[in-house]
């Protein structure tokens, strides 16, 4: 919204140094013109700052910019109240963002993000989300309680391989086998602002709250054995991603 609010004054001040403020050659404008012309080059300025405004100096220079365009008023006018109406939407500099999530309640997880695609079930098209190419972990949660403690729960997991294609040295097939269990592990959390903090018999582990996404990276969570040799062929970082439900 920011952006778009700037963007619209740079084009108003613009297209007002388009009509017919400007003298011709050799004449001569009046004080009031030449005052009307600067504080509009002074609100342009201020435009391109606010476009360029980041979170920890948003109301500084949001306040900077509405005191601007309240100069250009002063000094211009505002005939059709345009420049009055991007103050009202400035409103009081305040920085908004998206509301969170109460952590509290059932998060079910939805994506494997992967550092490079892979095709795992062998149908010629390749993801980088990997829960796209395989029927597990279809209803995993985590469950957040308000006392600080949860639940992890798991009712299946997959177990990978990889082989080489017949016939070939250098082109590998997938096998999935998903394996169906009912596990679930307890855990205590914490939260600090948009990060929370999970605590369990594995260890802890950061979690990043946006809205009403829940995501975590698990270093080397993506591993596959190649069955001709027992070696480990696929290494990857892993993006854990559960939504609210």
């Amino acid at each position: 919204m920011k952006k778009i609010i700037a963007l619209f004054c740079v084009f108003l001040i613009c297209s007002a140094f388009q009509c017919e403020d400007e003298p011709l050659e050799g004449e001569f404008i009046s004080d009031e013109a030449a005052a009307c012309q600067a504080a509009t080059l002074e609100t342009a300025e201020a435009a391109l700052a606010f476009l360029g405004a980041g979170d920890d100096t948003f109301t500084e220079i949001c306040n900077a910019y509405k005191a601007a365009i309240e100069a250009q008023i002063l000094a211009c006018g505002d005939e059709d109240g345009s420049l009055q109406a991007i103050i009202e939407q400035l409103g009081d500099c305040t920085m908004t963002t998206t509301p969170e999530a109460d952590i509290v309640g059932t998060w079910l997880l939805t994506a494997w993000i992967g550092e490079e695609p892979i095709d795992l079930n062998n149908d010629g098209t390749e993801n980088t989300n990997f829960l796209e190419e395989m029927d597990c972990y279809n209803n995993e949660t985590l469950v957040f309680n308000s006392d600080n403690a949860g639940m992890t729960v798991s009712t299946s997991f997959a177990d990978i391989e990889i082989f080489l294609e017949d016939g070939s040295d250098s082109e590998f097939d997938f096998t999935v086998d998903c394996i169906l269990e009912n596990e679930s592990t307890d855990f205590t959390w914490t939260q600090s602002g948009s990060t929370i903090t999970t605590t369990d018999v594995f260890g802890t582990f950061d979690w990043e709250l946006d809205g009403n996404t829940l995501s975590t990276t698990i270093p080397d969570g993506f591993t596959v054995i190649n069955t001709e040799d027992a070696t480990v062929s696929t290494i990857q970082d892993l993006i854990f991603v559960y939504t609210k439900q």
